[in-house]
């Protein structure tokens, strides 16, 4: 029987592409207070409830989560294609949860980079083009990958978790008969709680560091962050990511389940089947 959910292997690396930045702008428009609340809980500074200060850089988030699964989507897709060789096989679970990894990882570049300047947006106001000139002044070109560690490590994780571990589960729920949507919402919770537990003190480091162009770089942030608080001070914050993480799930698996067989129905008929 064919695998409804083994849908980058199907497409092209330019679908694959473009459903990607699809899943990612959706997702990030539909989370934005999410992510606001998540920055300043980490950050420790004030929540504001005035709509014009919630979705500040909402546009750069969206290019931000849409050039990043973008990118994760395509070489999950790519990886996968050149493991199975034409290949008419299932993936083992070490090659999908695998190859999704190595997907997260890459993407750590345009990862850094665009949150970065989401974050400066958020925590200055003006433009992308005034935070970049920010850090610049701050930093220096290498400024620009400021947080870089983090994020390939918190992304290989992440990605690991929804393009490995939520179509695994999502076929587990179909073999107990569940609805769809059902199946969906067990399978994003499940691996997004496990994600946010193991990503978030990437994400703590990345944030505080991100935030503050004048403070240390990993190992320094890492360490202030443990004087200052302990180990709970790395899950500051883990209420709303988690909630973020399990929502961004859902998105992006429907998205690449829905809109894909509605792009693309002859490659995708068996995404439809139920």
């Amino acid at each position: 029987m064919a695998d409804r959910y083994a849908v980058l292997q199907k497409l092209g690396d330019g679908q694959n592409a473009m459903l990607g930045v699809a899943a990612g702008g959706i997702e990030a428009a539909a989370t934005q207070p999410l992510t606001y609340a998540k920055n300043c809980f980490q950050q420790r500074t004030p929540l504001s409830l005035v709509p014009r200060v919630v979705y500040r850089g909402t546009p750069a988030s969206m290019a931000a989560d849409g050039t990043l699964i973008g990118t994760q989507f395509a070489c999950c897709g790519f990886l996968q294609k050149r493991l199975l060789g034409g290949e008419a096989r299932p993936l083992t679970a070490a090659e999908e949860l695998g190859t999704a990894w190595l997907a997260g990882y890459a993407s750590g570049v345009p990862c850094c980079v665009m949150e970065l300047v989401m974050i400066q947006q958020q925590k200055n106001g003006g433009t992308a083009g005034g935070a970049v000139a920010r850090v610049l002044a701050a930093r220096g070109p290498r400024g620009l990958l400021r947080g870089f560690t983090a994020s390939s490590f918190r992304e290989g994780f992440f990605a690991c978790c929804y393009l490995g571990a939520a179509p695994r589960v999502q076929r587990a729920c179909d073999g107990l008969d569940l609805p769809p949507t059902a199946g969906a919402a067990v399978a994003s919770t499940a691996s997004g709680v496990l994600c946010a537990a193991v990503t978030h003190p990437f994400d703590t480091i990345k944030t505080v560091a991100q935030g503050d162009l004048g403070g240390a770089g990993f190992r320094g942030t890492t360490a202030a962050i443990y004087r200052d608080g302990g180990a709970a001070a790395f899950f500051r914050g883990f209420g709303a990511r988690g909630a973020l993480i399990c929502c961004c799930f859902f998105i992006f698996n429907e998205t690449k389940l829905r809109l894909g067989a509605a792009l693309w129905p002859d490659q995708l008929r068996d995404a439809r089947a139920r």
